[in-house]
């Protein structure tokens, strides 16, 4: 440390801290106090041949050279503690006497003392900190190989970074003999390599470290799975593919690859060694869409060699397991180093993708089997399930999986496509599914609808059987599906006996299974048959009967249904086909059904409301009791749109939820001055595209992704873009189609959610938010309005309530509270107070009661918010408590 004069730099030290005591009218601030103590503690612990104590104690004399302002006398004994420790940990590194210990702690001391690494040498103090570093760095590549080790140990922590990091591990490793095993350890709860500026210094040591671990017969799998990751996700040239033939093949920390390692590892080591070579081969295609004819030549010789029948029972025990929630967590970096999140549990590893893609098409090679078709299934709706801030969990799986289905010949494979066409949302995925449905529809020479339809499974149902003494049957209430357990005595109970748990562990299991695929398949059903509403489609009465009033899952649903058989409307009412005035009836053979709508019937709406009430008919969806959207008089006059749903405030990433559940094509909105696509719903039927044009508001800042959209005008047009004139779009079509935009500014809009009652930021839609929160009825809320006028006097609080034209009042001890039929907020009254109740604060449990149809969550969010506040006294949630008190 030749190049620069300590006492020269201490002297501007001296003199730069002074002039901040003097901008600071004689103090100083916490940082620059800490500043001056780190300055003088450098220059002079690390001050050469033996200088630093006549520094410092020079400093120390108030007769001395040294001119200080009385702050920087105050802290003279901290700099001159702190210096003086450093001295101690230089000389220790310096010398012969000290053991590795010592000099690990001396190192550490070094290091924490050392400055801000300069970024020029500009100024005497940045030459200065050069020389400290370089010199730092010099004795940490000449200690012991053990102490060397003990500071790296310290030091290669994931997740923490600091200037300079870099360079001290070079020097650690610099002169060799370091082990990597406690680093590897530390590396295993983390999503990839990349903790900042330093983490290029491991890259070569990380790969020497897998090798020599792993030729030493040592397994580190998690390490392992970190550094596969990193050569994915992070793409660093010199990382090498010798991690992709170390064992365990697949990346341990997901729930599917823990099971296939453990069982793989349990095995002989000849049965071990040829499923390793099977897993092996199935990385070897992964890049590509589907396997070439030489891939799955060689795939053949692995299966044999493996065993078919062994093949297919392993991994159809690991496929129930594949989307599931990590066994292992995940930490990662973000936008910057010490900035650490957790890896989301439900995104795929991309390098175990890559093995299922091969077991996938290694299965597809074997006889299907319900069990794994059903499992193919679910792995495509949670691969293409999003997980938030990063997209569908793993596309490529979603549509492998698919692929699988599409190539299986089996009915079980057709349902499980069919199943999926009314539950994925992701372009690509459902694209797949689409186009599988219609190759089986043409090979069988019928419609794709008329596929969808013949392949919806029946489950065995009505599924009822005994386990030992225990018996079970499955029913289906509303559109779930749950297990009625009763014990030796026939009595009910809530779940199976430990002795049926015990002995039909497996049965339990593949009944659970069953059991989640009705309920999934039902929701998918309701959802395409309510879809039928705005379809001009008919069935034969032979069809009708077979796929849907006979059918044994479909008909828990479609008798719930009202039907018209030409021309004449009928329901399932106790034990036969009824007319509205309870007339059996039975269709002639050559009859042809559609789904009735009331558009096409509006005289008769009451009646049939009468016969669900009568019947006690819960709907799966709204039918009767479904809002009639038609054409008004200003729609006339504007002739090719509509702006009945204009200038209404939604947030982007509800309403693109809600896009997509009702089959709406979207893409998302950026603030970036690109032009993008309105979202849009092809009506194939009537050769009509409704397109609702929407514009961006505010941004998220952080992406430039909307975070607040403007609905503007509906449309109707044919082909690209002609315009239809609205009278003459089909009464159902308009009526259903404003019936979903309805749905979309209602459930997405800012009025529809309490935490922005201030008006969200500065206050700007204060006036929206109250007119929709507590403003005139749509025609949603107008039914809603007259379900409620019917059940709560069934209620034990209906000498409690009264309605006005908006408002279901609540008379409670405390206050009269008055919930808004559309919105569900509430105000007090009769100052109009606004009281917030979010639902999951709604403790009161609803009563057992007839409702005349599924699927409208406000209306019991309702129902329960009157009887919390018909009993205000006895309300424990403090939130509520307190604004009740102000």
């Amino acid at each position: 440390m030749d190049t620069y004069d300590p006492e020269q730099a201490l002297r501007d030290v001296i003199t730069t801290v002074r002039g901040w005591c003097e901008r600071g009218g004689d103090a100083l601030n916490e940082i620059d106090g800490r500043d001056f103590v780190n300055r003088v503690s450098m220059v002079c612990g690390w001050a050469p041949d033996g200088t630093g104590p006549a520094l410092l104690a020079a400093l120390n004399d108030p007769a001395g050279p040294y001119e200080l302002a009385s702050p920087q006398i105050e802290l003279l004994p901290d700099a001159t503690q702190r210096a003086e420790e450093l001295a101690a940990a230089v000389a220790a590194l310096n010398g012969d006497g000290a053991d590795d210990d010592r000099r690990a702690a001396a190192a550490m001391t070094v290091i924490d003392n050392l400055p801000r690494l300069p970024h020029s040498r500009n100024t005497l103090w940045d030459v200065a900190r050069g020389e400290v570093w370089e010199r730092a760095k010099q004795l940490l590549a000449v200690q012991p190989v053990q102490a060397r080790q003990l500071v790296f140990d310290a030091l290669a922590v994931p997740g923490q970074d600091s200037d300079g990091r870099n360079g001290l591990i070079r020097a650690l490793c610099s002169a060799g003999g370091l082990t990597g095993s406690g680093w590897l350890e530390r590396l295993g709860g983390q999503a990839w390599l990349g903790f900042g500026r330093w983490s290029a210094s491991l890259v070569s040591f990380t790969r020497e470290s897998l090798q020599a671990e792993h030729l030493a017969g040592r397994s580190h799998p998690a390490a392992l799975a970190t550094w596969r990751r990193t050569r994915i996700e992070r793409v660093h040239s010199d990382m090498g593919d010798e991690g992709e033939a170390m064992w365990p093949t697949v990346n341990i920390g997901e729930q599917w690859a823990d099971r296939a390692v453990a069982d793989i590892e349990a095995m002989p080591q000849e049965r071990r060694s040829r499923w390793q070579a099977l897993l092996a081969h199935c990385l070897l295609g992964a890049d590509k869409a589907r396997p070439t004819a030489a891939w799955q030549k060689s795939a053949r010789v692995l299966l044999d060699a493996v065993g078919v029948d062994e093949f297919t029972d392993r991994l159809d025990d690991w496929l129930p397991l594949v989307g599931l929630p990590r066994s292992l967590p995940l930490r990662m970096t973000t936008c910057c180093p010490g900035h650490i999140e957790d890896f989301p549990p439900r995104l795929a590893d991309r390098h175990n993708v890559g093995v299922l893609w091969g077991l996938l098409w290694t299965r597809a090679m074997c006889p299907p089997s319900e069990e794994t078709l059903r499992s193919l299934g679910h792995i495509a709706e949670r691969a293409a399930r999003k997980v938030p801030g990063h997209g569908p969990s793993s596309p490529k799986l979603a549509n492998v999986a698919v692929a699988v289905l599409v190539d299986t010949d089996h009915p079980a494979a057709l349902a499980q496509l069919a199943r999926l066409a009314s539950r994925l949302t992701y372009k690509s995925t459902l694209r797949i599914v689409e186009k599988g449905l219609t190759k089986h529809a043409e090979a069988l020479g019928i419609g794709r609808e008329d596929v969808e339809e013949m392949a919806l499974p029946g489950f065995g149902l009505p599924l009822a059987d005994k386990l030992g003494d225990s018996s079970y049957e499955v029913e289906v209430r509303g559109v779930d599906a749950v297990v009625v357990w009763r014990n030796s005595d026939g009595k009910v109970v809530k779940a199976p006996p430990a002795q049926v748990r015990k002995d039909h562990g497996e049965e339990l299991k593949e009944l659970k299974a069953t059991v989640a695929d009705v309920g999934a398949t039902l929701i998918g059903t309701r959802d395409r048959l309510e879809g039928l509403l705005r379809r001009n489609r008919t069935w034969t009465v032979e069809q009708w009967r077979e796929r849907f009033l006979d059918h044994p899952l479909a008909r828990t649903l479609t008798r719930r249904l009202i039907w018209t058989v030409d021309g004449v409307a009928c329901c399932w009412g106790g034990d036969a086909l009824r007319t509205v005035d309870d007339t059996v009836f039975e269709p002639a053979g050559d009859a042809m059904v559609r789904l009735w709508h009331p558009v096409d019937d509006p005289t008769t709406v009451l009646a049939w409301r009468n016969f669900l009430a009568r019947h006690t008919i819960t709907q799966p969806f709204k039918q009767a009791h479904r809002e009639q959207y038609l054409l008004t008089d200003a729609e006339r006059a504007t002739g090719t749109y509509s702006n009945r749903f204009a200038a209404h405030i939604v947030r982007q990433h509800r309403l693109i939820a809600l896009l997509s559940r009702r089959g709406w094509s979207h893409v998302r909105h950026r603030n970036d001055g690109a032009s993008y696509q309105d979202p849009w719903l092809a009506l194939p039927d009537w050769e009509l595209r409704a397109v609702l044009h929407i514009a961006g508001i505010e941004d998220q800042g952080d992406d430039l992704m909307f975070d607040t959209m403007g609905t503007d005008q509906l449309v109707f047009v044919r082909g690209e873009r002609t315009p239809v004139p609205l009278e003459e779009v089909p009464a159902v079509v308009l009526s259903e189609v404003m019936r979903d935009v309805d749905l979309f500014v209602a459930a997405a809009g800012v009025g529809n959610d309490p935490n922005w009652y201030d008006g969200g930021p500065q206050g700007r839609y204060r006036d929206y938010w109250s007119q929709s929160s507590f403003g005139d009825l749509t025609p949603t809320a107008k039914t809603r309005r007259e379900v409620l006028a019917e059940l709560i006097p069934r209620l034990a609080i209906a000498n409690r309530c009264t309605f006005t034209d908006r408002f279901l009042e609540v008379r409670g001890d405390l206050h009269t509270y008055r919930i808004h039929c559309g919105s569900g907020n509430i105000l007090i009254a009769p100052e109009d107070r606004y009281l917030c109740i979010i639902p999951d604060s709604a403790k009161a449990k609803g009563p057992e009661m007839f409702l005349p149809f599924e699927g409208d969550s406000r209306l019991g969010e309702i129902i329960s918010k009157a009887l919390l506040l018909a009993a205000d006294k006895k309300i424990k949630d403090p939130v509520i408590l307190h604004q009740l008190a102000r």
